[in-house]
């Protein structure tokens, strides 16, 4: 399963709270599967933990959460992949924002599914399989 943001922000924010919460329910019956965040996500996570009221405590969190799962960083091909997606939805004029555009074509290159609470800003992505909590 190919993560999202919000997801990685709501599972550490349940855990830190000690809370079974969405987010907790949705990963306990995947068990063990492999979890992936593409490189574009940390990068999210490490800016979001920049801007937080204790930095150095929340970089410290993402980079355990990081090491629980697969980091992927992109291979050559993903760039056509990328504009193949960004010239389809220009041409239909639907905005996108370039991060979730990034996020959301590395699962679709993956050939994952994406586990986001913000359906509505990948759904738009020709091919990608969003899944929600």
């Amino acid at each position: 399963m190919f993560l999202d943001t919000t997801f990685c922000v709501d599972l550490m924010r349940e855990q830190r709270r000690g809370e079974r919460g969405p987010a907790t329910a949705k990963l306990e019956p995947m068990g063990g599967a492999p979890l992936f965040l593409s490189i574009f996500v940390l990068c999210e996570l490490q800016a979001g933990a920049r801007l937080s009221a204790n930095p150095q405590r929340e970089m410290h969190r993402v980079e355990l959460f990081a090491e629980m799962t697969e980091v992927v960083l992109l291979q050559r091909g993903f760039e056509v992949l990328y504009g193949e997606a960004e010239a389809e939805l220009r041409r239909q004029g639907v905005p996108m924002g370039t991060m979730d555009l990034l996020i959301g074509v590395a699962a679709k290159g993956m050939g994952m599914p994406l586990l986001t609470r913000n359906t509505e800003h990948f759904e738009c992505i020709p091919g990608l399989v969003v899944e929600t909590y």
